[in-house]
This record gives C-alpha cells, structure tokens and sequence, in this order.
C-alpha cells in the first residue's frame, strides 16, 4: 500500500460531512471507485453506483473489492443482484460471504442457487444462518435430502434461532407428506377392497391369470401395496420425535422433558443407532430439573456411564455427579463422577466445564480439595479466563476465612494455568500478604519473595490495577522503567500483511463516511495494526469535537480501550491517552475546582461509572455520565439550585451533580477518605460503614496492628469486599486515576495509588 500523505491525514480531524477533492481521489486511486460509489449510492444516483462499485469489485484492493461485491448483491435488477450474489459466494465462500448470498437470493426464490452453493457446507459446522436457507430451500424444492439433513442438523449441535425459525417448514413438509399419504392410503383400501372383489369374481370365470394380473396392475399404486405401507408405517415419524424432545428442552420444559426420555432411548433403539451426544446432554439436562428423585436418576446414570463409549460416558458421568450433589449428601460420588467425567473426554470445553464445575463444588466442601484438583488437574485448563470467576471467589474464601497461606499455596504451588488477570492478582495479593507477614511463602526472605512477586506482576501482561499497585510496593519511580511497564505487554504481534483493511477506514474517513468505521473496525479488528486503530480511535474523537456528537467519542474510547487490551508489544503512548480521554474537559475542570476535587478522580469515575457515554441508563435505572439514580439527582438538584425541570443527561448538568455527590461522600467517610467514598459512590455509604466496622473487628481478632480507616490495609480490604460489582469497581477507578495523573498531570502512578489506598 502507499503510503499515505501527511495532507490526507489531517482530513481526519475535519468535519465527518467534508467531501472529497481531486488530490484525495488521485491518492486512492482505484480504491476511490469504492468510496465515489457510496456517495452515489446516497444522493440516490443508483446507475452511477452500480457502474463505480463494479469497477471497485474488479480493480480495487481486496477488502474493498470484497465490500464492493457484497454492496452489489442490494443494487441494480432482481437479475443483477442474484448474478452479483453468486459472484460473492463463488470468489469468496467463507461463512460470512455465503450468508449475505443465501440471504439475498432467498428473498428473490433463488432456491436453486442456494441449493447449488451450499453442498459442501458442514451441517455440524457451518454458520447456522447458511444451514437455514439451505434447509427452506430443500423443502420449497421438495428435495428428497430434506428430512435427513434437517434432522442430522437439528441433533448435531446446540439449538438456535435458526432452527426454531426452520421448525415451521420441517413441519409444513411433514404436513403435506402425510397429507399425500392420507390420500394414497384413502386410495389404497379402495383398491384393496376392489382387488378382492377382482380375485373372487376373476377366478371362477375363466382362471385366466395373465387377465387377473392385467386387472390387479391397473389398481396398484406405483411401486406396490409394500411400499404404500412403508410409507404408512413412516408416517408415525421417530426423528420428529426426537426434534420435538430438543426444543422441550430448548424451551426449558424440564418437567414434561423429563417424562419423554424412556421413549427418547427406546427410539434410537428401535433406529439402530448410538444415541447423539447433543440427546445426551439434554436428557442430562431435563432429568436434572425434571427428576424428584436426584439419588435414583443419578444411579440411573452411573449404570448408563457402563454402557456407553468414552466419549459419550462422559455426559452420563458429569450428570451423574450434578444429581448426586443435588442430592445433597453425597461428596464422595460427586467428586467421583466429576473427575471420571474429566477422565473420559478430550474435547477442551467439555473439560474445562467439568473442572470449573468440580471446583465451584469444592468451593462448598473444603479448600484443601481445591487445592489437590488444581494441583492435579489445573495446568491442563485450557481456556484460562473461563475460571476467572472461580478464582475470584476463591480469593474472597481464602481471604475472609484468613486461609493466607493456602491463598499463597494456589498461586505458587498448583501449577494452575491462569489468565493473566488472576496471574497478577494472585501474585499481588500473595506478595502483600507476605509483607503483612500473613503467609510465609517460601524459604527465602520475606522481602525478597515479596519483590519478586511485584516484579512478576509487572513484567507480565496483567491488569493495569495490579501493575499501579506493584509500582507503589516497588516505589518505582523512573521513568524508563514506568513506561515499559506500563506500555510493553508480552511478546508483540506479527507484522500485518495485508493493509487492505486499514487502507478501507482511511478511505471512509477521507471521504467522510465516519458512521461506518466503528462497525468496520469492529468486523475486522483482527486485521488491523495498532496504528490502524490509533488512527481510527483519533479521528472519531475529532468527529465528536466538531460535529458534538456523544456517540463518535464512545466509539473512539471503545476502540482504544479494546485495542490496549488486546494489544501486545510496545504500546504508543498516544492509544493510552486515547485510552483515557479527557471529554468534557470544561465542564469537569469547572466541578473540580467548585468542589476541591483532583481532577484525575472525576475523569477516573466517569469513564468507569458510563464509559463517557452521557446517554447511558443501567439495568438498576442510574443515568448519565455519572451514573446517578433518580432520587440522588433529585437531592443533588435541590442542593445545588439547579431546578426541578433539569435534564439528567446533560453532561454539564450531570458532571456537576455526580462530582458534587462525590465530594459530600468524602465528607462522610471515614477519615474523608477518598477510596471509601468512591465505594459509598458504588455501594452506598451504609453498606461501607458496616464493612469498615466489621473488618476493624476482624483484624483486631489477629492481634496484629490495625491499618486506617478499616483495621485491614486498604488494597486487601478491596479484595474482601462481598459485593463483586464494587469490587471491580475500585480496581477500575483506583488504575484510571492513576493513568489520568501520569498522562496528563505528570505523576507517579505509585504516589496516586499511595494517595488513594494509604
């Protein structure tokens, strides 16, 4: 790709509406034909489109060709969009290609088409949309492979929407097959009854047979009296049997599931066939929460474990272990059945699902066990974040029952294959507990393995939370240091190869298409270099500071922030403070100083509280930037004069009451302490009074020395919290705020952390 000139860049911080001038359509070259097109296509010249977006198709580079043919399957004749639509599935063919065909040529009784190009799509595998079209299409062309593949499609894999929408026309078939039968069966006991009338009044005539078969011929159906009642006997239909039991189940109709599954196993008997793994978890499913009698059907499954294969034993025994622990007093054969479930598969999620179900059991029983599965079984966890949740409440056992060594025991000592998330948290936590003096690690000196956790912490690709805090155990303070800790993250990512799709959001924003870069992004973030992104994130906040528009700031933060996750190797420093923007900045520096206020604090609190989103309501009702509840804006009103007739989502309006809010919340904690205030913001201030008095309680109850305000250090006080949403809250604010002060006030992330927790 050429590279793009400094003058073509600055377009990006123009107005979204700016059009395009020779210079920039010289620069695209080809590509141009793309963008030219979709202005055509706006000021409704569909003529000019077509043309533009054919030559794009031809002569463009590849991710735009491809936009360009999937832009022709909706313009021009019905003939030309069914031509432009097997064009895409023909020279693309991936999942997403193929969707967007069948979908077109759907709507305009291409069944043929569809039927054509999906031969050789899996039915086990390929996306679910294709399946369907392929599925309405057999039956519209009453194609005989209809009724197999759809059962074969139906039993194979999870239900979804698409099978549910396909039901109908599996049922319509049925309906008009039997209906074909009814009337052949109609026919057939006339015909019957006029053969036997044939036989009595042909035989004693002339006994001629030639003549009586002649007759009998010309009565029976195609094909035989035996296979009209074949196709009687079929009409009873086992596989719609089986359809009908999935969708009991889908629907969660456990009880009337439940009484199905004697008949379900004694219709794959009467088939002759292994009952499918899918029929095997739903009837684990249904007897789960159809049975009365947890003890009697988990037996029932142990004897089923017997007689089948390793790989379907495995449903039998993780059901198996599910009923007895319903069951409730049967530890021993739970945790039995749970690992000979473990035993018997070889598919990854079907492992960690056991696992993670086998430890959360455990979490009920004894942390010891915990400690012996993980030890025998958590290096072979596959996917390491599914377990994040059972590592966070493990941590919150371990810690609120003072288990401090057994917490240190998980991180060091089972091998666990842990998410970067819980690596870091585990090992913070286990190196403040050692400098507590409340685990003893190993042989060596406290302080040493204390340091070396930090340091682990840091010089891995963990949470931005616990990398702030290991900087303020650290006390590091140069700045070389800082920002490689804070801008490098693993190994970096292989050189992209393909710039096509960064040469497409460059064009959109050219040419001033920015409501189409999120959602491009979005589909193909994976093919983006960092650059890309960085570009992309700039230019949608630049959107938004010309043409005022919240929804173009939310987009450009979603990008930076989702980027700077997943990102690895050197990280610019510009995606950081794209990362963590300043929005809104007149109206936050103006409630700051009305209300003494660090401003990297309100900055911190409105980007975890809506994301900077101002028109964001949550499920609980709160509203705005700041995330306030009605009544707590109403008081905020009152005190603050502002009128009865505000508008919650005015961001001005909104930042003023939050940070207000905010500020009286530190006047009323303990020590006006700014982190418990940020908890009274979250939980309520009662609920953070009652756990400050209930932790200075418990701490005392070690004889150790007492940390202020809340008996326990702040950092380990955060990690006992009972709520996880405020928990989760102080760890994004606290590593906001220490990102807003180092960015743009120029300090130490520690001294923020310090400021905060001590």
């Amino acid at each position: 790709m050429k590279k793009v000139p400094p003058f073509l860049i600055l377009l990006f911080f123009f107005s979204a509406c700016a059009r395009i001038n020779n210079s920039v359509q010289k620069e695209f070259g080809d590509d141009s034909n793309y963008f030219l097109a979709l202005q055509a296509s706006e000021n409704g010249k569909e003529d000019e489109a077509l043309r533009l977006f054919k030559i794009a198709r031809k002569k463009g580079s590849r991710l735009i060709a491809r936009r360009s043919a999937e832009a022709l399957t909706m313009l021009g004749s019905v003939k030309e969009r069914v031509s432009s639509s097997v064009f895409l599935a023909e020279n693309y063919g991936d999942d997403a290609a193929l969707a967007l065909a069948c979908r077109e040529l759907f709507q305009h009784g291409e069944f043929v088409s569809i039927i054509k190009l999906t031969d050789k799509c899996s039915l086990e595998s390929s996306k679910n949309e294709i399946i369907k079209y392929r599925m309405q299409s057999l039956a519209q062309k009453k194609d005989s492979r209809f009724e197999a593949e759809f059962f074969k499609w139906f039993v194979s894999r999870p239900l979804s929407s698409e099978h549910l929408e396909t039901y109908g026309t599996y049922t319509a078939y049925l309906n008009e097959k039997n209906r074909n039968i009814d009337a052949e069966s109609e026919k057939f006991q006339k015909n019957l009854n006029k053969r036997s009338l044939l036989e009595s009044q042909l035989a004693p005539v002339n006994g001629n047979e030639d003549d009586k078969k002649s007759e009998r011929l010309a009565i029976e159906p195609e094909g035989g009296f035996e296979t009209l009642l074949d196709a009687l006997q079929e009409a009873e239909n086992p596989e719609k049997t089986i359809i009908d039991y999935r969708i009991l189940v889908y629907h969660r109709s456990y009880i009337p599931a439940f009484s199905q599954i004697d008949k379900i196993f004694t219709t794959y008997e009467n088939r002759g066939d292994e009952i499918d793994n899918q029929l095997l978890s739903d009837i684990g499913k249904a007897t789960l929460y159809g049975t009365n009698d947890y003890f009697a059907s988990a037996r029932k499954f142990d004897r089923m474990a017997a007689n089948l294969s390793r790989e379907k034993a495995y449903y039998a025994y993780f059901y198996a272990a599910r009923l007895y622990d319903k069951a409730g007093r049967y530890p021993a054969q739970t945790v039995s059945r749970f690992r000979s479930a473990l035993e018997s598969t070889d598919e990854p999620m079907q492992f960690d699902n056991c696992l993670w179900y086998l430890l959360n059991f455990q979490l009920r029983t004894s942390t010891d066990d915990i400690i012996s599965t993980l030890t025998k079984y958590g290096s072979q966890i596959h996917d390491s974040e599914y377990f994040d949740d059972f590592f966070e409440s493990l941590s919150i056992l371990l810690l609120s029952s003072h288990r401090w060594q057994d917490f240190f025991k998980v991180w060091r000592q089972t091998n666990s294959n842990f998410s970067d998330y819980t690596a870091g948290k585990y090992a913070y936590i286990s190196g403040r507990l050692i400098e507590e003096g409340l685990a003893q690690g190993t042989d060596d000196l406290k302080t040493r393995q204390a340091l070396e956790a930090f340091t682990e912490v840091l010089n891995k690709p963990s949470s931005l939370y616990y990398k702030v805090c290991a900087m303020e155990r650290l006390n590091v303070s140069d700045p070389e240091l800082i920002k490689s800790y804070l801008f490098k993250k693993g190994i970096p990512n292989a050189e992209i190869e393909d710039r096509g799709a960064g040469r497409l959001l460059e064009g959109y924003a050219a040419f001033g298409f920015p409501q189409r870069l999120y959602s491009e992004w979005l589909a193909n973030r994976k093919n983006f270099s960092i650059e890309d992104s960085i570009k992309v994130s700039n230019f949608l906040s630049k959107c938004a500071e010309n043409n005022k528009d919240a929804v173009y700031d939310v987009q450009s933060l979603r990008i930076a922030a989702r980027c700077f996750e997943s990102a690895l190797g050197e990280t610019p420093e510009e995606l950081l403070k794209l990362n963590f923007p300043r929005f809104y900045r007149t109206f936050i520096d103006k409630a700051c100083k009305d209300f003494n206020l660090p401003e990297y604090l309100i900055y911190a609190l409105v980007r975890s509280e809506s994301f900077f989103d101002a028109g964001v309501t949550s499920n609980a009702g709160a509203m705005g930037l700041t995330q306030l509840m009605e009544g707590t804006a109403d008081d905020e009103a009152r005190k603050l004069k502002i009128g009865e007739n505000y508008d919650i989502f005015d961001p001005e309006t909104n930042i003023r009451m939050g940070s207000h809010y905010l500020a009286s919340m530190i006047e009323r904690s303990e020590g006006n302490n700014e982190l418990l205030a940020l908890y009274a913001y979250n939980a309520g201030l009662t609920n953070v009074r009652n756990w400050g008095k209930r932790f200075r309680n418990d701490w005392a109850a070690t004889g150790r020395p007492a940390h202020k305000p809340v008996g326990i250090s702040m950092d380990l006080f955060l990690e006992s919290l009972p709520f996880a949403e405020t928990r989760e809250y102080g760890r994004k604010v606290i590593a906001a705020a220490a990102m807003y002060a180092y960015l743009y006030e120029g300090k130490l992330p520690g001294d923020t952390v310090r400021e905060l927790m001590y």
